[in-house]
C-alpha cells in the first residue's frame, strides 16, 4: 500500500474558505507572504516589495496560482500554487484523480494552515467520512500557551472529540510556531496524543537557522519525556538551503540525535525547496541530486524505518508532477532494497496510523 503523508484539499482560496468573509481570509494570506519570500518564485526579488501585515496594497488571490498586490507603484505577484491551478482550489475529487493516476492508495490530509474553524472542519470531516478508505484526516487545534488553562483544556477536548467521534487519525496543527513545544504546559497535550494512539506532526524550519535548530532540540526534549509519542516532521525539516545561504545547515545531520531516540520520522518527498531557479540554477534539477544525498545519508545510518514519503500536493506541482514526486523514492533510490522502499512509501505510515 502506498500512502502519501502530505496532501491538501481545500475550497477556493479567493472566497471565504471557512472564514467570516473573503476579505478576512485575504488579510491572513497577506500576513504570510514574508514566510514565502526568497523561496517561491516572485515578480520581484527585493524584500521591500513584501506586503506588511495589514498594509493596504490591494492584495487579491488571482488565477493560475498567484497572489497579487501593488507596492511602491509596481504590480507584484507570488507564485503560491502551480500554474495549472486556474482557481486556487483543490477538491477531494481532484486529489483522488491524482492518486489514481500515480498509483497512490491513501493520502493523509494535513490540516496546517487551513485552520480548525467551523467551515474548514466541515470540509475535512466530510472528506474523510465520504472516502474513509482513501483519506486520513489530521486535526488542527489552537493550543496557544498565551491562553489560560481552561483554554488549553478546551483545545485538548477538540483533539479528543476529533479522534474518538469524527475519525481523525493524527494531530497536525497545535502549538504556535513561536512557542516552545517542550513547555510543561504542553505536557497534557502530548499525554493525550499518546493515550489516543495518534502521531503528532511537529514541523520545523521556514525561519532562521537558530530557530530551526532550537525547534529540533525541543522535539528531542518532548521525545525523552514522552517515549511512547510518535512524532513526524514534514517538509524534510523545512530548512533545505543553498550552501551560499547564511542560514544553511548541512542536512540531514541535525536530525541524527532524534533518529537515535526513536519514534521520530522525517518526511522526505518535499522538493519545493528547489523551486526557485534564481537560487538553485541547474544544480538541482529533477531528480534533485541533493535530495537523493539526504535520503541516502539517513538510510545508510538509520535505515528506512525513520522516513515517510509525502508530496505536499497540490503545491508539489510547482516543481514536478505528482508521479515524479512518488518516483523520487520509487525509482531513484537504487541504494535501497525493494522492501525498504515499501516502508518509506507506506509501510511506516501504515504502522503509525494502524492501517491495514
Amino acid at each position: 500500500m502506498i500512502i502519501d503523508n502530505h496532501v491538501h484539499v481545500f475550497p477556493n482560496q479567493a472566497g471565504p474558505a471557512g472564514h467570516p468573509d473573503p476579505g478576512t481570509y485575504a488579510r491572513q494570506l497577506q500576513d504570510n507572504i514574508h514566510r514565502y519570500w526568497g523561496r517561491m518564485v516572485t515578480s520581484h526579488r527585493e524584500p521591500r516589495f513584501i506586503p506588511d501585515p495589514g498594509e493596504e496594497v490591494g492584495f487579491v488571490v488571482g488565477k493560475y496560482g498567484r497572489f497579487h498586490w501593488k507596492k511602491h507603484g509596481e504590480d507584484c505577484w507570488l507564485q503560491r500554487g502551480p500554474v495549472v491551478m486556474e482557481e486556487m482550489e483543490h477538491t477531494p475529487a481532484q486529489m483522488l484523480a491524482h492518486m489514481d493516476f500515480a498509483g497512490v492508495d491513501m493520502g493523509v490530509i494535513q490540516a496546517g494552515y487551513v485552520e480548525a474553524n467551523h467551515g474548514r472542519d466541515a470540509y475535512f470531516a466530510d472528506t474523510i467520512k465520504r472516502w474513509p478508505a482513501r483519506f486520513m484526516g489530521t486535526v488542527a487545534i489552537e493550543y496557544d500557551l498565551a491562553g489560560d488553562d481552561r483554554h488549553l483544556r478546551r483545545e485538548i477536548g477538540k483533539l479528543t472529540r476529533a479522534v474518538e467521534e469524527l475519525g481523525y487519525r493524527g494531530l497536525h496543527s497545535h502549538v504556535p510556531r513561536d512557542q516552545p513545544v517542550d513547555d510543561p504546559r504542553c505536557d497534557p497535550l502530548w499525554r493525550e496524543a499518546v493515550r489516543l494512539g495518534v502521531p503528532a506532526y511537529i514541523n520545523t524550519g521556514f525561519g532562521s537557522r537558530a530557530e530551526y535548530l532550537d525547534q529540533i532540540q525541543r522535539i528531542g526534549n518532548v521525545l525523552r519525556k514522552f517515549p511512547e509519542l510518535n512524532v513526524i516532521d514534514a517538509h524534510i525539516g523545512g530548512n533545505i538551503r543553498h550552501p551560499s545561504d547564511p542560514e544553511y545547515v548541512d542536512n540531514p545531520e541535525e536530525f541524527f540525535p532524534l533518529f537515535k531516540q526513536g519514534r521520530f520520522y522525517l518526511e522526505v518527498g518535499y522538493v519545493l525547496a528547489y523551486e526557485n531557479w534564481e537560487v538553485w540554477g541547474k544544480e538541482f534539477e529533477y531528480p534533485y541530486p541533493r535530495h537523493e544525498q539526504i535520503i541516502r545519508a539517513i538510510y545508510e545510518r538509520f535505515g528506512a524505518g525513520v522516513m515517510v514519503w509525502g508530496s505536499d500536493m497540490p503545491w508539489a506541482q510547482r516543481t514536478c508532477t505528482y508521479r515524479q514526486n512518488l518516483d523520487l523514492v520509487r525509482l531513484h533510490t537504487d541504494f535501497m532494497t525493494e522492501g525498504d522502499r515499501n516502508l518509506i512509501l507506506g509501510g511506516n505510515l501504515a504502522g503509525l496510523f494502524k492501517t491495514g
